[in-house]
């Protein structure tokens, strides 16, 4: 007998917590299936999944490759534990520091995107064996203790205290500057800031900066277009290291391959979650710069989680990676960027604020 809408509902009431919501006021969509752009509920009414899910199917649903990559992947050997050697781990490895800025060139795999900001603070603590963090405010980095300890998003507050060691620094937000100032009279205060944070600080004490490449669920904010090259510069003079969370904002998700490529920029480390399987299976990952790697090579690594490189998670990340080539499917979120710019603009243009 087929479960009705409402007892589907009903059901997910009863015994699942949805994330990041007031219980009682819960209106879940009962969906049942996808494809392409599309997903349909239990009633057979469709939708334009217009966000990608949680802005990660970037590949639309239903994807050929990824779903045949997955099957074979699961007929051959479903799980292996991280200390085994496999192909499809390997192969992403390779594919993610061809398409990455930089020497970036060796990747810790994790479950998700929050996990792989966990593990960037451990690299970037043992690595320069500095303890403080910076991140902005109007940020999100994970739900994990560090990952949320870095997000300046209010989520943050109710479970506070987190780690220890973060400081939050205002952002580059043009449309309201948090210093006052207009697009024609702005000094880049919001560069000159993040310098006067570190001084605070202590720049002896700072292990890196971590940012968004674009900001995401906290208002899209794209910077002046000298703020990432300057901020690469000023952890340059104090050996801090540049950590950019692609979570978001990867795989084509701006029309490149990361955010921080519209800038030219080359982090020392980049994390990323997401896209990289297009949301088919978790999957997350820290991806170093060969000098970070190289640090490892005689001392212990001390991370690790019991599903890290999961096999059909690495299996979909490649497929996902080779979609996104052969189909140009980031030329053409760039192309399709464009047009959607233009029609934004134009509401902007009639709308009184």
């Amino acid at each position: 007998m087929k479960t009705t809408s409402e007892e589907i509902i009903n059901l997910n009431r009863e015994y699942v917590f949805f994330t990041w919501a007031v219980q009682s006021r819960v209106d879940p969509i009962p969906a049942v299936r996808s494809e392409g752009v599309y997903f349909w509920d239990a009633d057979g009414k469709r939708y334009l999944d217009f966000s990608s899910q949680l802005m990660n199917v970037n590949a639309g649903h239903g994807n050929p490759k990824i779903v045949s990559a997955i099957q074979e992947q699961a007929e051959r050997m479903a799980y292996a534990y991280p200390g085994i050697a496999t192909e499809a781990k390997a192969r992403l490895g390779q594919l993610l520091a061809e398409i990455t800025p930089g020497d970036l060139s060796k990747t810790l795999f994790t479950t998700g995107g929050g996990e792989a900001n966990e593990n960037a603070i451990k690299f970037a603590r043992l690595y320069t064996g500095r303890h403080k963090l910076l991140a902005r405010y109007r940020s999100f980095h994970g739900a994990t203790a560090g990952a949320l300890a870095l997000t300046g998003d209010p989520y943050r507050l109710a479970v506070e205290p987190l780690i220890s060691g973060v400081v939050h620094f205002m952002d580059p937000y043009c449309y309201r500057c948090p210093f006052g100032w207009t697009r024609e009279t702005c000094h880049r205060e919001c560069i000159s800031h993040v310098e006067q944070v570190i001084q605070f600080e202590g720049p002896d004490n700072i292990a890196a900066i971590v940012l968004e490449g674009v900001t995401g669920s906290n208002g899209l904010i794209i910077p002046p277009d000298d703020y990432w090259p300057r901020i690469r510069e000023i952890c340059d003079r104090y050996g801090i290291l540049l950590v950019s969370d692609e979570v978001m904002s990867g795989f084509g998700r701006t029309g490149k391959w990361f955010g921080v490529d519209h800038w030219g920029i080359e982090p020392d480390m980049i994390t990323m979650g997401k896209g990289i399987t297009s949301g088919y299976v978790p999957l997350g990952g820290v991806i170093v710069s060969r000098t970070i790697a190289d640090h490892f090579a005689d001392r212990p690594l001390p991370m690790g989680l019991t599903n890290s490189a999961h096999p059909l998670a690495v299996a979909a990340g490649v497929a996902a990676v080779e979609a996104y080539r052969e189909d140009g499917l980031v030329e053409n979120a760039a192309a399709l960027g464009l047009i959607l710019k233009e029609g934004l603009e134009g509401i902007e243009a009639k709308h009184p604020s």
